[in-house]
């Protein structure tokens, strides 16, 4: 996440760290977002925990709860993000506090809500603002929410128990694709429009 203004930084609950790459390292989207931020956003980003605990039994995080950068619900199949085995996904949790029983997540910018047997609960709502991108790291892929949408999620939790829902949100879309377009971003024109990346991975 990036702020796009500065009262957000003044929000006290943090959203996530964000790694910073020496400029000649940085990939097309980290510059998108250097070059359009103040040092002293960029301080701020880079000062924010990796996980977020904001209560006992919640764990936020953006990947996983130990890496910024590895998918947690996905696995890479051709070219594209499918979801991983629920054995897979527990693997790569078997370091979590066992009092953990919801853990909210992002990276992928795909929907999903997976709860693994005996816990915990996992929900990524998708993306507010990237529906569909290509990730050329090896092994390069792509992913893709299906439609233009702008998603975020809510959760009510009641003691133990927790309830969802992951919204769709309509908006000038065809707008932003053309913002991405005038930036020299031609996949994000694609995805924002479309919520596909064609031709990619």
């Amino acid at each position: 996440m990036v702020p796009t203004s500065p009262s957000i930084s003044a929000i006290a609950f943090p959203v996530r760290r964000v790694p910073l790459d020496p400029l000649d390292r940085m990939g097309p989207s980290d510059r998108f977002a250097h070059d359009r931020l103040s040092p002293a956003q960029r301080d701020w980003l880079a000062a924010l925990p990796m996980q977020v605990r904001p209560a006992p039994s919640i764990l936020a995080f953006h990947a996983r709860p130990d890496h910024d950068e590895k998918y947690l619900t996905e696995n890479i199949v051709d070219g594209g993000l499918v979801r991983a085995p629920v054995a897979t996904i527990a693997r790569r949790l078997k370091n979590l506090d066992p009092a953990v029983r919801l853990l909210l997540a992002g990276h992928s910018h795909r929907p999903e809500l997976v709860e693994l047997p005996g816990g915990p609960i996992v929900f990524n709502p998708g993306s507010v603002g990237c529906p569909a991108y290509y990730d050329p790291t090896e092994p390069a892929h792509r992913s893709e929410q299906g439609s233009p949408h702008a998603r975020y999620g809510i959760v009510d939790a009641d003691g133990e128990s927790f309830s969802f829902q992951a919204i769709a949100v309509g908006y000038d879309h065809e707008a932003a694709s053309r913002r991405a377009a005038e930036a020299g971003r031609v996949e994000w024109e694609e995805g924002l429009r479309t919520g596909f990346i064609a031709g990619s991975a």
